[in-house]
């Protein structure tokens, strides 16, 4: 049975401020995926929202991300407060997003423990996830950091990796910590072999759990430079354009580089959940089912004929027919129609560039 904290020692915080660009071309930087129905009946931002409020009172749940998202997160979750919003003034990473709502959340409590957690991961597992971070948030009242680490099942070169101490672990609740050794960024395939191999290599899931003030206090020992952002933006939190300065002038950076890599008072616990970060549209493929031919569309009116390994995703009413198609992929939406390779499904960030690229020409005097 979950058991809901209702003191205010525990915070959620969701990461909505992701462009979402792997989706292209439903996603975009205006609707990213975390507010599309990508798998399920409702936005992933809804479905993270909806997890952490069975074990975190809604008062305590925010969300960090630009303002221009603020809509589209009013109308995925019901109810929530614009106060409970924090505002990056610019997407930074997530270094300085972090140190950001680190501060917004200190003012209200900085002995309260928070849970990070992106806001476009699927988890159906609800009651165990649940289960597994409230160990985590009781866990991380020992001056670490708590992450989750997902036991690997193929040797993936698109997630980074973290190493941990199999012999090295305490108990707390019904699940074990283990000393984290290392970080390890995207691999290449061989190397992700041997990891799986090894056992004790595990992907990084992205969800942290630590203590208000130890953040600060491990930026202070661990990452100078970001301390003194830190310290720079408590200096003027309630002065709106010398924050918005001095916040987009940080170094853009990831929390991992910033900090995780180089603090010793990392813990791991082994996910008990399914998890997927729904990284790239063959994600979709994987999750949904699929008929004889291995073919995987959500809408009755598209058809496959003599056609294998293939997905048809469409937004619209219009049927879609694919003949002869062999792992193709077809993706039709408003904003645009990606067809592509199913192997080469990751390689949408690069129509992205060439798009941007050609958003940037110079328009000659015809083309007003």
């Amino acid at each position: 049975m979950l058991r809901i904290s209702m003191q205010k020692k525990n915070f959620g915080l969701i990461l909505g401020g992701g462009q979402g660009t792997r989706f292209w071309p439903w996603s975009t930087q205006e609707v990213p995926k975390q507010f599309l129905n990508i798998i399920g009946d409702e936005p992933l931002i809804t479905q993270t929202y909806n997890r952490l409020k069975t074990f975190i009172p809604p008062e305590n749940i925010y969300v960090v991300a630009d303002i221009k998202y603020l809509w589209w997160i009013m109308d995925s979750i019901r109810g929530f407060e614009q106060s409970h919003l924090i505002t990056e003034p610019q997407p930074r990473n997530t270094a300085p997003c972090l140190i950001l709502a680190n501060i917004y959340l200190s003012r209200i409590d900085e002995d309260a423990n928070v849970l990070v957690v992106p806001s476009d991961h699927f988890i159906p597992d609800t009651a165990v996830f649940a289960a597994q971070m409230q160990d985590a948030l009781e866990a991380a009242n020992d001056k670490c950091v708590v992450t989750c680490g997902i036991k690997p099942d193929m040797p993936h070169t698109g997630y980074g990796y973290i190493k941990f101490n199999e012999s090295s672990s305490r108990k707390t609740g019904e699940n074990e910590f283990f000393d984290l050794m290392e970080f390890k960024e995207k691999p290449e395939l061989q190397v992700a072999e041997q990891y799986l191999k090894q056992g004790n290599y595990f992907w990084n899931s992205g969800m942290f759990v630590y203590k208000l003030k130890h953040f600060k206090e491990f930026l202070g020992d661990y990452a100078p430079y970001y301390f003194i952002q830190y310290t720079e933006l408590e200096k003027v939190f309630h002065h709106k354009l010398s924050f918005y300065e001095t916040f987009t002038n940080i170094k853009a950076e990831s929390i991992d580089y910033a900090l995780m890599e180089k603090l010793p008072d990392v813990k791991m616990f082994k996910a008990k959940f399914n998890w997927n970060d729904l990284g790239s549209w063959s994600t979709v493929y994987q999750l949904n089912s699929k008929d004889e031919q291995n073919n995987m569309t959500l809408k009755k009116n598209n058809i496959f004929i003599d056609s294998e390994n293939s997905m048809i995703f469409s937004t619209n009413d219009k049927p879609v027919a694919a003949v002869g198609l062999k792992d193709i992929a077809v993706i039709n939406t408003d904003n645009g129609v990606l067809v592509a390779e199913m192997k080469d499904l990751q390689r949408v960030r690069e129509v992205i560039k060439k798009l941007e690229a050609e958003a940037e020409k110079p328009k000659g005097p015809g083309s007003w």
